[in-house]
Parts: C-alpha cells; structure tokens; sequence
C-alpha cells in the first residue's frame, strides 16, 4: 500500500494503520481505486470508507489522531452512516486547496485545521460550546452536525446544529477572524424561525445565509443577516417562470463566495413526477443580491 496515495489529503499514514485495515478488503481496494483522484476526492473517499468500516484504522500519524475518533469517536450517539451522509452534503469539513478544517464534536467543540493538505495539524477550542439554551432551558449541548467555512486566510464562520425533532432544529453560529483560533458566538434566526438546517454560509463577517427545509411554503427557505447576526430576516427569492408550479418543492443548500462573487445551489423536487434538479443563483456584490 502506497502511504504518498492518501499523503496529500491527510497526511503520512504509518504503515501498521494500512496493516491493521489490511484484513478489510473492501477498504483497502476502495482507496487503491481512488488513487489517481484529486487529493480532495481521497480525503472524501478515506472518510466516508472509514466511517463504514468502523474496524479499519486510517490514522494523521504526525498528530496521533484517528480520523474516526475526530468524528464518529467524539460523537457516539450518531449513526456513522448519518455523518457519512452529512459529510457527502458539505458537513463537518471545509475543503479549500491545501486548507482543511473538521468539526470535531467534543464538549466542548473542537475545530481541527490545516493549510498544508494535512501535513501538519492545529487545534482550536470553540468556547462556551459545552452547554446551550435549547427549547428554552440551558442543558449539556449534543451537536449533530455543524456547517464551516473560510473566507480568505482569517475570517470563517462555524454553524454548529443540534438533533432533529418534529421539523424543530435549534443551532448556534460562531464567527473568527484569526484563522480559527478563536471563535465568537453571534445571533441566530433560532429565536424567530424555527426549522431544519439545509445549508449555511457566509460572504463576510456581516453577510451570512442559513437555508431551511421548505415546511410553511414551497421555498427556499433562506434567512440572512447584513450586520453579523444582529438581525435576520427572511430573504425574499424571485424563482424563475418556469419554476412557479405550485408541484415544486425548493431546498437552499450552502452558498459559497470568492470575494464578492457568490454562489447558492437550490435543489428542486418536482412532485409532479419525482424528479429532483439544481438551479443556482449568483451574487456580485458579496451576497446583497442575487439572480438566476
């Protein structure tokens, strides 16, 4: 087994983790098929094989972590399966380039960075993320997921989520600006809108974006704020003609932004006959507008 295949994604591998898989099969070949992939496509592929083969090993040598234990170890009441599919939807890690960041869900929460594809590893501690006011009254916080994100080398976003429970899911947002050192909890659309997370995003430290299950309407359920998390309010979308049939359903997933320029993908169910599409919107100025 060739170490430099997963190297780029998430660093040296020691050569008995590969042995300890080894009895796996289906994970070994699985990361051999996937070795003339762009490093970010290994890293998705070792996470997802790791979380499904909860026996095999694929540890970052030089940090002496276990990508599992990063993960499903620090969150033992999640299905690995759920976080499998969550990762596949843009949850728990940021991948940009060399730049890596995992959500690890520890009380409290801690935020796993890179800018070296890997190679080398820090840590941060979101304080305060050990308890949180959830239906009401403060209790020990279980994150069930979490959205991060960077813009530019110091200012992220984090979006940490609890369980779902009859279309309720509370949520707390975090802001840096020393590249993941610190993380400061802003507002949230929690105390005036209440639903499932599909998707979150920010273009700055003011302009943020948490996209909801549709639920009252047919969406997009999107709410945003233009003066970091002060206040939100819901951001009003005109969907193209042809998608103003009342058998479309709208989901807003993450948008993403370079610069000032912005990207948001909304999936489509067309109840009609089941289909399922993507359109997208763009932004010029840093998310203030949009348009198809």
């Amino acid at each position: 087994m060739k170490n430099e295949i997963i190297f780029q994604a998430i660093g040296k591998i020691e050569e008995k983790y590969i042995e300890e898989a080894s009895p796996h099969s289906d994970l070994v070949t699985l990361i051999r098929q996937k070795a003339k992939r762009k490093w970010k496509e290994i890293l998705t592929a070792v996470i997802a094989a790791a979380i499904l083969l909860t026996t095999g090993v694929v540890a970052a040598a030089n940090m002496g972590f276990n990508i599992l234990e990063w993960i499903v170890g620090a969150s033992t009441d999640i299905d690995p399966a759920i976080i499998q599919e969550q990762l596949e939807e843009g949850q728990w890690a940021y991948l940009n380039g060399d730049n890596i960041a995992v959500i690890v869900p520890e009380s409290p929460v801690k935020i796993m960075l890179s800018s070296d594809a890997g190679e080398t590893w820090s840590e941060s501690t979101v304080v305060e993320s050990s308890e949180w006011e959830f239906l009401g009254e403060w209790r020990d916080a279980k994150y069930w997921g979490g959205y991060i994100g960077f813009n530019g080398a110091e200012n992220g976003y984090l979006v940490l989520t609890s369980g779902v429970a009859m279309n309720h899911q509370a949520l707390r947002i975090f802001l840096t600006s020393d590249g993941g050192e610190t993380w400061i909890e802003i507002e949230s659309p929690y105390n005036q809108h209440i639903s499932v997370l599909t998707g979150a995003g920010f273009a700055s430290a003011e302009i943020g974006f948490i996209g909801y299950r549709y639920y009252e309407d047919a969406g997009p359920d999107i709410w945003w704020t233009r003066d970091g998390g002060k206040t939100w309010g819901k951001l009003e979308v005109d969907l193209p003609a042809n998608y103003q049939g009342g058998q479309y359903r709208f989901t807003p997933l993450s948008p993403t932004f370079n610069g000032s320029n912005g990207v948001y993908p909304i999936a489509i169910t067309d109840h009609g006959d089941d289909t399922e599409t993507t359109i997208y919107m763009y932004s010029d100025d840093g998310g203030l507008s949009w348009y198809f």
